[in-house]
């Protein structure tokens, strides 16, 4: 976007003869020029929001946020303890030790035995390895939420980064004002002692003067609050002070194809509804599974107590999960998993449904945006700065009040105001666009 600068005129022609004031009006005007021009390459350095840091560029600060942010820290957490949970999903149930008396008389103890005992219960191989994919599948899920959370704060992040841009823009437009609202005002208190102004335009000039740097306080303190947003993200420092880059690359989102296959591959969210189908169809394998038998183990060792002979026992053991009162649990947990299944599928369907036409309607909001944004480059501003030089250019040779000036200036910078106005819109459109498609 191109900028006006704005500037006092100097007039090339010679002033009508015998004007003190218009010599005393050109050299007050020529002090003061050079006087506002140093102070405007003073405010920068002495600004707060500029004070000595690095800049941080968008990239480095989503790099940070992704490296740092403690709420993606607890989803790796999970991550991990998942993936532990998995590996004790092929553990054995410990083995049981039994010891007493054996057929033992009540009126004679020394004509029984004593017996020990030992059982094992030996898991289905097929079991234990369902059961192991339905645990590690978890961790998928975990994943694509970990990336749905990254998605939202990424998004936050490029909101406030750009944000920060465009207040940044505002400042300097304001700042820009604020040296010719000076300028105009001291000159015309110089004209005031030639009767050659009013006081109240004075007055009125320097409460648009006064006026215009409440607006830039307030926008110094939503630059630190930004800057207090993005350090909150990145989980920085509380005392680290940054600045940002001002270099805006806008994306032309607004022309291209919504293509929903892409959409669905590159969403974490939908991705996790793809995760949480695969873990449902691997807790219905792990609930199959449940048909296989279990085996076990069982030896017996009776030593006598008396003089009978010392005896023993070996057994083996297989659970039989097909009877119909044991298999009622699994069958109906398979049944259920299938309508969660289908559930889970008609809400990533609405899902990608709504996403689609809400990419179509910041489409279109992002083409609007563009053509005023063109409108306000092309057409708006130049007519107001032009506006604004013929104002001065008269008020300089006096045929033109100084409300006509003002009126001017403030035309101007309300246009140039507007025009970052709707730069910031396009700017969250473009922030919405990359997080629906999920877009770093």
């Amino acid at each position: 976007m191109k900028r006006h600068a704005l500037k006092p005129f100097q007039r090339e022609d010679a002033e009508t003869p015998g004007s003190q004031a218009t010599s005393v009006l050109s050299r007050i005007a020529e002090v003061l020029c050079k006087k506002w021009a140093a102070i405007i390459l003073l405010m920068p350095c002495l600004s707060l929001y500029q004070a000595s840091g690095q800049v941080l560029k968008l990239d480095s600060v989503l790099n940070r946020i992704e490296q740092r942010n403690p709420m993606l820290k607890m989803y790796e957490a999970q991550i991990a303890a998942d993936s532990s949970y998995a590996q004790g999903a092929k553990s054995w149930m410990p083995p049981t030790l039994s010891t007493g008396p054996w057929q033992t008389p009540y009126n004679n103890f020394g004509g029984g035995m004593w017996m020990i005992t030992g059982e094992q219960m030996i898991p289905n191989p097929a079991k234990q390895k369902a059961n192991y994919n339905y645990m590690l599948g978890m961790t998928s899920v975990e994943q694509q939420a970990k990336g749905t959370l990254r998605n939202q704060m990424f998004a936050m992040a490029k909101e406030n980064y750009y944000d920060w841009v465009v207040i940044k823009k505002k400042y300097r437009v304001l700042v820009q004002i604020d040296s010719l609202l000076g300028y105009v005002v001291r000159v015309a208190q110089s004209r005031y002692p030639y009767n050659k102004e009013k006081l109240s335009s004075i007055y009125k000039a320097q409460a648009d003067l006064y006026e215009l740097r409440n607006m830039e306080t307030m926008l110094i303190s939503e630059m630190k609050m930004k800057s207090v947003e993005l350090r909150t993200l990145m989980n920085a420092d509380k005392t680290l002070v940054f600045d940002i880059d001002t270099a805006l690359q806008l994306q032309n989102y607004d022309l291209q194809f919504t293509d929903t296959s892409l959409m669905a591959s590159s969403r974490s969210d939908i991705r996790q509804f793809d995760a949480s189908i695969g873990l449902l169809k691997l807790q219905q394998g792990y609930e199959k599974s449940k048909r296989l038998p279990d085996f076990g183990v069982s030896y017996a060792h009776m030593q006598t107590l008396g003089e009978m002979p010392n005896q023993f026992s070996a057994m083996a053991m297989i659970t039989i999960p097909i009877a119909p009162w044991a298999s009622k649990e699994y069958k109906s947990n398979i049944n259920g998993l299938n309508s969660q299944i289908n559930a889970i599928s008609f809400q990533k369907q609405s899902l990608i449904n709504e996403t689609t036409g809400k990419i179509v309607l910041i489409q279109t909001q992002m083409n609007s945006a563009r053509q005023q944004i063109d409108n306000y480059d092309h057409n708006i501003l130049p007519a107001y700065y032009k506006s604004y030089e013929a104002a001065l250019r008269a008020y300089e040779q006096n045929t033109e009040n100084l409300f006509a000036v003002l009126d001017a200036i403030k035309m101007y910078s309300m246009a140039s105001i507007n025009e970052l106005d709707q730069l910031e819109t396009l700017l969250k459109l473009q922030v919405n666009y990359e997080k629906e498609m999920e877009i770093r």
